[in-house]
């Protein structure tokens, strides 16, 4: 057992390493300013309330600048403003769009409360999402990140400049992905760091991602654009926009490797208007897999709804509410890193349900004009519209029938002599018009 004045020297040296440290990013920060372009009508006193930390701080900016008359400024000049004197705003972020079980955990790792969209999320938070669940998050520059399933991230830095439109965000992931867009980073302490038990990444603009393997602390960085500078120790690396790393905790990090191409996807149609969603791309080479995600466009942001690695290169599913949704697609190789993503957007429309139209069918010809059009509505229909044409594109319109009680029986139209094509959709209670029907041919011939 140590003797107490022993541990009273080691906690007291501590404290003086603190305390040098501190002094080190003072003086660091001391010498760095930020600078602020002056327009027509400025004074200094305005520009000292909107960006330092106190109204009277415009002496010290006026001294700094040599400015001669603190109410009439040069418009086009450069203030100077020590960065130590900039007013910070709330270190706050946002937790923009929660989908699924994700949680706020307290000091001792225990899950504190469940997050919802639009809750504020605050420096020191660790936030944890279950299975299928995520998060995205705004921080204060803008910049966003999508925590994936199953991921822990701690929220060590979020220092906020206010309306300078700085922030030095650092994110520490402890395990599981996250999808990082992050705003170009202008002035002198923007930073957006990410922080894992095998590398530590520092980016000024750029889209990248992480994966830190739970158990070994293994890092996965993909670099989507931009540049990401990495280093663990003295071992550095920079990752340019198509390469990604492997960091291993402890050891030097080797060269990045180039990632694959995004994977060619087959053609399909950007509104769907049928069940199942079907989506193909062609094999890639030095594809060992596929990660597919399925995103739902909510407001401004998109939901990460479905997210699975597969190794065939077709996709289907049965059954989607409608809405707008983009699918991502990208190549995994031998190594698990990941590639570039190849994305379609669509927009899915199967609801209200189309009726099944019942007469007339295919098979019809008739020498008598009048034809009287029957069809079983859909549960969710209150009225129909009706389209004829004389060809399969419904380019060449013969006739359009709008807003039909659901309670008619069928809708009687004379024609003359033709080949025809029918469609009919079902129309909400609220206005909404869904899919056409698979339109049927007919013929009408000469008596």
């Amino acid at each position: 057992m140590k003797p107490a004045h022993y541990i009273r020297h080691l906690a007291l040296a501590g404290l003086a390493l603190l305390a040098i440290s501190a002094t080190v990013s003072y003086a660091q920060n001391s010498d760095q300013v930020w600078g602020y372009k002056v327009k027509p009508g400025d004074r200094l006193v305005d520009i000292a309330k909107a960006y330092q930390k106190s109204p009277e701080d415009w002496k010290k900016l006026q001294e700094k600048n040599a400015v001669p008359d603190p109410k009439r400024l040069q418009p086009g000049k450069q203030l100077n403003i020590p960065v130590p004197d900039l007013r910070q705003g709330d270190p706050t972020a946002e937790a923009v769009l929660v989908h699924g079980d994700v949680q706020r955990l307290d000091k001792a790792g225990q899950a504190a409360s469940k997050l919802s969209s639009g809750d504020i999320l605050k420096m020191g938070d660790t936030v944890q999402t279950g299975a299928r669940s995520t998060v995205t998050i705004r921080f204060a520059d803008d910049s966003r990140m999508l925590v994936t399933e199953k991921s822990k991230v701690n929220l060590s830095s979020l220092v906020n400049y206010g309306k300078t439109g700085m922030a030095d965000t650092k994110v520490r992931v402890l395990e599981g992905g996250t999808d990082s867009q992050v705003s170009p980073q202008k002035g002198p302490v923007a930073k957006y760091e990410i922080n894992t038990p095998a590398i530590n990444l520092a980016v000024r603009g750029t889209g990248f991602r992480v994966q830190v393997e739970g158990a070994s602390g293994s890092t996965r960085t993909e670099v989507v654009e931009g540049r990401v500078q990495g280093n663990s120790g003295p071992s550095e690396a920079s990752i340019a926009g198509g390469f990604g790393l492997i960091a291993e905790p402890g050891k030097p990090l080797g060269t990045p490797r180039q990632l694959l191409p995004m994977p060619q996807l087959l053609a399909s149609p950007s509104v769907v208007g049928k069940l199942p969603v079907k989506f193909g791309w062609t094999p890639l080479e030095g594809a060992q897999r596929y990660r597919l995600q399925l995103l739902a466009k909510v407001q401004d942001y998109e939901a990460l709804v479905v997210e699975e690695l597969v190794e065939n290169t077709r996709v289907q599913w049965n059954d989607l509410p409608d809405g707008d949704y983009s699918i991502r697609v990208r190549g995994v190789d031998a190594t698990g890193l990941e590639g570039a993503n190849a994305v379609k957007a669509f927009q899915l429309v199967t609801r209200p349900e189309p009726p099944v139209l019942s007469f007339p069918l295919g098979d019809y010809r008739s020498a008598n004009g009048r034809v009287s059009f029957r069809w079983e509505p859909a549960p969710e229909a209150e009225k129909f519209v009706l389209q004829l044409a004389q060809d399969a594109n419904f380019t060449r319109m013969v006739a359009v029938v709008p807003q039909i009680s659901k309670a008619t029986t069928g809708v009687l139209l004379s024609l003359p002599p033709g080949d025809y094509h029918w469609r009919v959709a079902s129309i909400s209670a609220t206005g909404k018009v869904g899919p056409f029907s698979d339109a049927i041919a007919f013929a009408i011939t000469t008596p």
